[in-house]
């Protein structure tokens, strides 16, 4: 018999429980970036690693701060415009939605250096912008030939019987609280399964191991819905200097905020008619928060007086994470012809902690400048997705975790080209980009069309800048129960429009 206490679970539901949430897939969210910052920057596809000279090419490249002649301050409003739908669906579901945010934020210092000698200048600068967006909706209505029983029976599978019973003056609150803190993840969703009675034990005797399905079906129809909100914020604090009159560099330290917020909801129905289970609703809610760090270099040299080339590298980012979980389920079952819903629903979070961390990143660029009517730029850059890792200790579950990421994962170069005229204090721009695919199975590459405009009145700059883009991902079901994966499209239209003033 367990021996719990008010004040027991109270201190159990407040503080970690061991639990094994985390995902490949939340991995890749983490880890990849996309075409954020300043207008004139995304309006030239963010192709500015050999550029300099804006507030979001220094977290590019931190040379490029070196680049700036006098001290300047800017700042950049997006809307963002979305619509997402998925593949192999019994009905195309098209779900759309919009946001407005201020999305970049930054300045520069510069000392000119007065004396003599091949250090030309010293820049300090902040620059915060996002590295990732993470705000999608996806609905997707599909049959499959498993359903969300096998998961909880599976789960099941080698726990006692006795462990899933309430005891004396123990509520089903208490007893899902007790089991993530001394059994883990995988016996709560037994615990849920079992007290919906989705399951039924091979045997009463309280020793029981063994739980056999009380679905019946050839298909199953999954109704899923998933509402995701938050962001990766960077925030670069650089140190940039110039070198004789050729010479760029700078050095960035880089700290890390990431917010995610995740709603789904998965009914599952169309199971047969003789079936005792007639419908399954599973709903999971989790909040992550994660503060990082992350070092960054960088060059930029003038071959010639009209072409530039910058090479940067960040250092792998470490991150903590703490998320918060929230789970319930609702099983319709026949009991004596009558059908009655059994639902769980534990008033507790379920709280865990871990590092993480991001592999580092190599980007090559190069630019034709056109003296002062334009430029051409193009860059390259390299990142290893297979190196993306939690940091597992004697934790079973992260190692497995990090050994699939190994597997399913593969490196992904992205390439950037963007370009600029200029008529008097008038600018037009445009660019493109395209990251390859990181999954050796499946499809996550997202490719995207900019353009921009530009006014410069001699002490300011505004800047519109536009980028259609389309990302491509892959979503699990996992997080509903269902380790299966399908394709999916998020299109999006930004809008960014940028103010810049020197100082």
């Amino acid at each position: 018999m367990r021996k719990i206490s008010f004040f027991a679970i109270f201190i159990a539901s407040s503080f970690i429980l061991k639990l094994n949430s985390q995902t490949s897939e939340e991995a890749y969210n983490y880890s990849s970036s996309g075409v954020f910052g300043t207008a004139r920057y995304i309006s030239m596809g963010g192709a500015f690693g050999s550029l300099g000279g804006d507030l979001s090419s220094i977290s590019n490249n931190p040379a490029s701060a070196a680049i700036f002649l006098l001290p300047e301050i800017g700042l950049s409003q997006e809307i963002n415009g979305y619509e997402s739908y998925t593949q192999g669906d019994i009905r195309n579901s098209v779900i759309s939605g919009s946001d407005s945010s201020l999305n970049q934020f930054g300045f520069v210092f510069s000392l000119k250096n007065t004396n003599e000698g091949p250090f030309k200048r010293l820049n300090f600068s902040l620059n915060i912008q996002k590295e990732q967006d993470f705000k999608n909706q996806i609905s997707s209505i599909a049959t499959r030939s498993f359903g969300l029983d096998e998961f909880f029976t599976s789960n099941a599978q080698g726990i006692q019987l006795n462990s899933l019973q309430t005891q004396d003056n123990e509520t089903l609150n208490d007893l899902y609280v007790y089991l993530g803190n001394n059994q883990g993840y995988s016996s709560q969703q037994a615990f849920l399964g079992y007290n919906t009675y989705m399951f039924d034990p091979v045997s009463e005797e309280l020793s029981n191991t063994s739980y056999i399905s009380a679905a019946s079906y050839n298909q199953v129809e999954h109704d899923y819905y998933v509402n995701k909100t938050g962001d990766h914020k960077k925030y670069s604090w650089t140190a940039a200097t110039q070198y004789n009159n050729s010479i760029y560099l700078g050095i960035s330290l880089n700290t890390h905020d990431i917010y995610s917020y995740e709603l789904s909801n998965i009914v599952e129905t169309g199971f047969n008619s003789d079936s005792q289970i007639q419908r399954i609703h599973f709903n999971n809610e989790l909040i992550v928060e994660g503060s990082g760090i992350s070092a960054q270099v960088g060059l930029i040299s003038k071959i010639r007086n009209n072409i530039r080339f910058g090479i940067t590298y960040q250092s792998p980012t470490k991150f903590s994470m703490i998320e918060s979980s929230n789970q319930q389920l609702a099983v319709d079952r026949y009991d004596n012809d009558i059908l009655n819903r059994n639902e769980v629903n534990p008033a507790t979070s379920n709280i865990s902690e871990y590092d993480f961390s991001i592999p580092s990143k190599t980007s090559l660029s190069l630019s034709y400048i056109f003296g002062s009517k334009g430029v051409l730029t193009g860059e390259y850059s390299y990142k290893n997705y297979q190196k993306m890792s939690f940091q597992s200790g004697s934790n079973q579950y992260l190692r497995s975790l990090n050994t699939q990421i190994y597997s399913s994962y593969k490196n992904a170069s992205t390439v950037k080209f963007g370009g600029e005229f200029r008529l008097k204090g008038l600018s037009i721009r445009s660019g493109y980009y395209s990251e390859q695919s990181s999954l050796i199975e499946g499809d996550n590459s997202q490719s995207g069309l900019t353009l921009g405009f530009g006014y410069n009145f001699g002490g300011s700059l505004l800047s519109l800048g536009i980028i259609k883009s389309e990302i491509n991902f892959r979503k699990s079901l996992i997080n509903s129960g269902i380790n299966d994966y399908f394709q999916a499209t998020k299109k999006q239209t930004i809008l960014v429009l940028s103010y810049n003033f020197k100082i």
